[in-house]
């Protein structure tokens, strides 16, 4: 239904009756007002181009600065490679690995690619490298203490004839470029799959860790010397010391099987033997055997025997002396008397004649 409006209501607003004395058309602008816009904004670009130019100038003055003062100075050429170390890495290896030229600038040359560099060479443990201006590079390198030699297991088609691989306390296998004659005495570790080796890398196995463990231990305590501990079984492992003992251990609480074979060479010591083999692993009643006495040598060689030999003689009359008895006869005690001589056996025939053995 259609509102009614009241009958004295405005049909038309103020606005609207405003807009009946608005006149339509276009405004153009003069040319002075064209001319002063156009100057307006040629000033601004001018005023850009400037600003870029001197921009560009100060960086390439900046640029050539400091090419001329640092990058091309000779008094920042490398001049003095600084290197010092713990084990038998030479300065040249080290320069070879890391990139290092003398006479090169030393701007050049960052202290994070030289350290990452040094340390992909497995022996390596820690290197420190700082950089002193105007012209030296001082290079610090910790190797890595081997501990112990690596033989493979018996049997691997790989194996090498002798130990080459080393481990240090921790587990990490590296190989030595210089085999000092301390490095040759070390014990062995046999018995390792050498396959699956990877230089610069920890071993995880559960029996290589237990051997470096006895190692360490037997190394503070010093009673033992370990030259061979074998680790093929696995579950457990048989040490070999310098008397050559053999020696099992568990793979746990090898603290405590150390003390049990003190107490056991304690008690072997008292009665005077020598053990030969033990396996520590049992708590109580521990299996022991021990070393066979070895035979005793003589000084005194043995006399040779007597080879009798038969002589013919002539028949004893009454009135002849009695020979002299044998020289064995001669040298019984005295208040021991010689047995007679007993005469030879006769057939009766008559043929045989009498005979003397003589020593």
């Amino acid at each position: 239904m259609k509102r009614k409006h009241p009958s004295n209501q405005r049909l038309t607003s103020d606005r609207d009756r405003r807009k009946k004395y608005f006149v339509h058309g276009v405004v153009k602008r003069g040319t002075n007002e064209t001319w002063l816009a156009f100057c307006r904004w040629t000033w601004r670009l001018v005023k850009v181009c400037v600003l870029l130019a001197l921009l560009g100038g100060i960086g390439y003055g900046s640029t050539v600065g400091w090419k001329k003062f640092f990058w091309q100075n000779p008094d920042y050429a490398l001049a003095d490679i600084t290197f010092a170390t713990d084990g038998t890495l030479t300065r040249d290896q080290v320069r070879a690995v890391a990139k290092i030229k003398p006479g090169a600038n030393i701007y050049s040359y960052k202290t994070g690619p030289i350290r990452d560099a040094l340390l992909t060479l497995p022996q390596v443990e820690s290197v420190e490298v700082a950089r002193y201006l105007p012209n030296r590079i001082e290079i610090t390198v910790k190797e890595r203490k081997p501990t112990a030699w690596l033989a493979a297991a018996p049997g691997e088609k790989s194996a090498a004839p002798k130990p080459t691989h080393l481990l240090d306390a921790n587990g990490v296998v590296f190989q030595p470029r210089v085999i000092l004659n301390e490095v040759k005495s070390l014990p062995v570790i046999a018995g390792v799959q050498t396959e699956d080796l990877e230089p610069g890398k920890k071993i995880h196995k559960a029996e290589v860790l237990a051997a470096l463990d006895l190692l360490k231990r037997t190394r503070e305590a010093g009673s033992v010397k370990v030259t061979t501990v074998d680790v093929s079984k696995g579950c457990f492992i048989v040490a070999t010391d310098q008397k050559r003992a053999q020696i099992t251990f568990g793979l746990d609480d090898i603290a405590g099987q150390m003390d049990r074979l003190g107490a056991v060479r304690n008690e072997a010591a008292l009665i005077g033997q020598e053990i030969a083999t033990i396996n520590l692993i049992p708590v109580r009643n521990i299996p022991v055997t021990f070393m066979q006495p070895e035979p005793m040598e003589s000084d005194d060689a043995s006399e040779p025997a007597a080879i009798p030999r038969a002589i013919p003689v002539r028949a004893r009359t009454g009135t002849e002396a009695a020979p002299s008895p044998p020289a064995r006869e001669r040298s019984r005690p005295a208040g021991r008397r010689a047995d007679p001589p007993r005469p030879p056996k006769s057939d009766g025939n008559g043929l045989l004649k009498p005979f003397r053995a003589t020593a």
